[in-house]
């Protein structure tokens, strides 16, 4: 079922995003047009003490609303995913880690966007100094695998990124938690 792209034209370039519109033929031979937000991927961050996850709220404007999430932050051009994933945690959570595995790694929103996010475990956690990025506020905090898990089942979780982690760290550890 591949398609064809028969033509491909940039409607908005900006710092983070570019907004591509593709003219395709499908494999049937019918046209169509595809809208595609270019992303440079992304990281989240498992920050696991062994008893707590470190976790951040922040507002976020294409939701509307203050969020709790795992910490998280876009590649830097030409920066590798683990790079990002240590320099985010840095920066979001004040926080250094010794050891470092990858979890699962996904597209976030394949039908529009081409944006993959790879996860990343980190355990043996130290306190470290950064500086966090001028356009973002966020608090930091922790939440025991039982809380984090409670907390997707009420909803106070609720994006992607850290339902994907959370449920993922959750049965590595063989924890189920609340049933939703």
């Amino acid at each position: 079922m591949p398609e064809r792209t028969v033509r491909s034209r940039t409607a908005f370039s900006g710092r983070l995003l570019t907004l591509r519109v593709d003219d395709v033929e499908m494999a049937s031979g019918r046209p169509a047009t595809r809208e595609i937000v270019e992303h440079p991927g992304a990281v989240a961050i498992l920050a696991w003490d062994g008893e707590r996850l470190a976790v951040v709220r922040q507002w976020r404007q294409a939701a509307g609303t203050e969020m709790t999430e795992i910490p998280a932050g876009t590649l830097d051009p030409g920066e590798e995913v683990l790079a990002a994933a240590q320099r985010e945690l840095a920066e979001e959570c004040g926080l250094a880690a010794a050891s470092w595995q990858p979890g699962p790694a996904f597209y976030t929103a394949p039908g529009f966007c081409t944006e993959r996010l790879s996860v990343f475990l980190a355990t043996d956690l130290t306190s470290t100094v950064a500086d966090s990025p001028d356009d973002e506020e966020l608090e930091s905090s922790w939440l025991t695998l039982a809380e984090a898990l409670a907390a997707v089942a009420d909803g106070t979780i609720r994006d992607a990124k850290s339902l994907v982690g959370i449920l993922w760290l959750a049965r590595r550890l063989g924890e189920t938690g609340p049933a939703s």
